[in-house]
């Protein structure tokens, strides 16, 4: 499936994920300490599996987040200079 988006849009979209990723997280450890406090999971339990669930979690945000800078060092390159051609072009007509 192709997904024919601008730039803009995929920028949205992809922070919209990581956004949407690290709710789930958050729900998930909410859903266990909310499960622990109906006596339904022991606490020894819930805390191993609250640092393997955070653990995963860091390390998907930290791939996300070194794809994400990358892309966001590039834009910042190519808007930069495209931004400087724009003010020298302004300062010339000065």
């Amino acid at each position: 499936m192709e997904i024919d988006e601008t730039l803009e849009e995929t920028k949205a979209r992809m922070f919209e994920m990581l956004a949407s990723i690290n709710r789930s997280f958050e729900r998930i450890i909410s859903a266990l300490a909310t499960l622990e406090k109906m006596g339904v999971l022991d606490g020894d339990y819930v805390q191993n599996q609250n640092t393997i669930t955070n653990d995963l979690w860091a390390r998907i945000n930290t791939g996300i987040l070194a794809s994400i800078n990358a892309r966001e060092a590039d834009d910042r390159t190519h808007y930069g200079r495209m931004r400087a051609t724009i003010e020298r072009r302004i300062k010339g007509l000065r």
